[in-house]
């Protein structure tokens, strides 16, 4: 599953015109929007995503920082995951998407795996939880 996720994730970043590379950083920060994934595998996926992130996108995609924080959160998760959901269907892997759900500040998530990436010099997470 990561796989897919880690590829949709690149070009996501390739679409903004940044370069997206792996990190190891566990300094876990920022607003989680959360989408669950159910079929062939069953995952809840969170996106953990720091203001200056949040901030870099919006520039990138509007102009400006002004923006509401649960719906650009909300938007690239879905970006990235509805991404993951057409590469996994190459792959015979099929499985739905929940809309996102935006759960405000990160305090604590049990997950199974967090990869961490830096956008731009920015990190960003991806935490599952298999269900």
């Amino acid at each position: 599953m990561f796989d897919v996720i880690n590829e949709s994730a690149k070009e996501f970043a390739s679409s903004l015109g940044a370069q997206l590379t792996e990190c190891n950083e566990k300094n876990l920060r920022g607003y989680v929007s959360k989408i669950s994934i159910s079929g062939d595998e069953n995952y809840d996926i969170y996106l953990v995503l720091p203001k200056d992130k949040l901030d870099l996108v919006s520039e990138l995609f509007f102009g400006d920082t002004e923006y509401d924080v649960d719906d650009l959160s909300n938007e690239i998760a879905n970006l990235i995951i509805g991404a993951s959901k057409v590469k996994a269907l190459d792959k015979n892997i099929k499985f739905d998407i929940s809309v996102p759900e935006f759960l405000g500040e990160y305090k604590s998530i049990d997950y199974d795996n967090m990869y961490c990436f830096k956008l731009n010099g920015r990190d960003f997470y991806i935490l599952l939880k298999e269900r």
